[in-house]
């Protein structure tokens, strides 16, 4: 009974970081902690991984989608939305270009891989492009990261609970030094 609340409410994390523009909420973070988590046996990895991997692709799809079905008013309003036609077109020549590369990639950057699949849709990508590389863009993401962490747990015997505020401080670091790089970088 737990256990199908959580999937659901996992699930419904990750729809809404891929579908509904939740750039704030911890894609990566969460994955990292729920395979060490199911390396204790706390959760069934034969039932979180296939569940959360069809919650971020249902989530992918909504923004694409939404995109698609916002294409118009993006166009109508483009000087409301601090953008220029040159910016759409740009858009499209990146996504004709790169944006399998795109799709697949931008899962494992986490603001990235909340507006691109809505960018795919506005930009008109085609759809069994944009099918095929989000498919292999969520297998790499969901599964990698999750077994991966799963693993790790079990090879090093972790308990999450005994190492959770460390844990918090590595995943915060992790999050905050690429901006840092970048802002640093530019300084000079």
């Amino acid at each position: 009974f737990y256990q199908f609340f959580c999937i659901w409410g996992l699930s419904l994390i990750l729809f809404s970081e891929t579908g509904l523009f939740g750039f704030f909420l911890p894609g990566d973070s969460l994955l990292i902690t729920l395979g060490l988590i199911a390396s204790q046996g706390h959760i069934d990895l034969y039932v979180l991984v296939p569940a959360l991997t069809a919650a971020t692709l249902a989530g992918d799809f909504f923004s694409y989608f939404l995109g698609l079905y916002c294409r118009p008013f993006v166009e109508k309003n483009m000087t409301k939305l601090y953008l220029d036609r040159s910016h759409l077109d740009k858009a499209r020549e990146f996504y004709d270009r790169h944006g399998g590369k795109t799709i697949l990639f931008c899962k494992f950057i986490a603001f990235v891989r909340t507006f691109a699949p809505f960018i795919a849709g506005t930009t008109q990508m085609n759809f069994v492009r944009f099918l095929i590389f989000d498919i292999a863009g969520a297998i790499l993401w969901v599964p990698g990261i999750i077994i991966s962490s799963y693993y790790f747990g079990k090879t090093f015997q972790i308990d999450i609970t005994e190492i959770f505020h460390y844990f918090v401080f590595i995943l915060a670091a992790l999050i905050v030094l690429p901006f840092l790089f970048k802002f640093l970088k530019k300084e000079r």
